[in-house]
């Protein structure tokens, strides 16, 4: 098959992966955009279909994570990255920093020392969590490029503090990247 054709399987796995750091598409629009365009000569009068936000979110966190890795790639440098997980009554969240170090790996991301940051579930807001504030720090900083975590509940489970967060990351060169995308419920 051409370079740069995607089957619908093709898709299809793309959809289920977090990140798609190998494939990149010239076309920032997928056939659903397009139909949509078209749909109002075809049935006047029917409102069109809003996409969904979460969509939404997963499309602009995976566009600012492929930004900022082709920003990396060509200055030739391997990204630097935190790890993150939420903690249930104290107990260490070992399997979501688990499945975060093995995305990482998978990736062939590097993490450094003293790299992980945890903090308690209770703590809703991003802005109340000391190891989240820390992970800003850092990327602030410069000393790391990006935090994986397991989900985006992880980071927020409500849409627009979490949008707030994937902006403040574009806004200070680094990526949110999850183990599991936004579309995937791990069983």
């Amino acid at each position: 098959m051409g370079a740069g054709l995607h089957t619908p399987s093709d898709e299809a796995e793309a959809a289920m992966t977090s990140q798609s750091a190998t494939r990149t598409s010239s076309a920032s629009t997928d056939w659903m955009d397009l139909d949509n365009d078209h749909d109002p000569m075809f049935r006047p009068g029917v409102p069109p279909v809003s996409p969904d936000r979460a969509v939404q979110l997963m499309k602009l966190r995976r566009q600012q994570v492929e930004r900022r890795l082709e920003a990396l790639r060509a200055s030739d440098r391997v990204p630097r990255i935190a790890l993150y997980a939420r903690t249930v009554n104290g107990q260490s969240p070992d399997r979501s920093l688990a499945a975060a170090r093995e995305f990482t790996e998978r990736m062939e991301w590097q993490v450094g020392r003293e790299q992980i940051f945890t903090d308690c579930l209770s703590l809703t807001a991003p802005e109340d969590r000391y190891g989240w504030l820390q992970i800003r720090q850092r990327v602030k900083s410069g000393f790391v490029d990006g935090v994986v975590a397991v989900t985006r509940a992880a980071i927020s489970p409500q849409l627009d503090r979490y949008e707030t967060e994937l902006n403040w990351f574009a806004m200070h060169s680094g990526f949110i990247a999850l183990a599991h995308a936004e579309n995937v419920v791990p069983q």
